[in-house]
């Protein structure tokens, strides 16, 4: 397999990664609690822009590809967030299969 050339020199915005550990009451609900599990340094690509209609509101997101470097540990449904950015993990994709370095495919909602 051909190994795919990427320029971590560019991994210049330092990220934090998240993982959704929610707090349940007795009532049966419960609330997003986000636990810090690492910081990392990657690459931003916008990719797209949309909106959805929810309840008479518009809920604007764009889609973004985040490229790290390889870590086992990120799963979909975790999020990065940078300086009150929040990004959610929606895929997960190792370019060349090397463990070398792996492209998230994330969503950041605009409220």
């Amino acid at each position: 397999m051909n190994l795919q050339f990427i320029d971590a020199g560019q991994f210049k915005t330092l990220l934090t990664l998240e993982e959704n550990c929610p707090l349940f009451d007795e009532t049966g609900g419960y609330q997003e609690q986000w636990t810090e599990i690492a910081t990392l340094w990657g690459r931003i690509e916008p990719k797209k822009t949309g909106s959805q209609n929810f309840a008479g509101q518009a809920i604007l997101h764009v889609t973004h590809l985040i490229t790290t470097r390889y870590r086992s540990d990120i799963a979909v449904s975790m999020r990065l967030t940078r300086v009150g950015r929040h990004f959610t993990v929606l895929g997960l994709h190792d370019p060349d299969e090397s463990q070398r370095y792996l492209i998230c495919s994330v969503r950041e909602e605009i409220r």
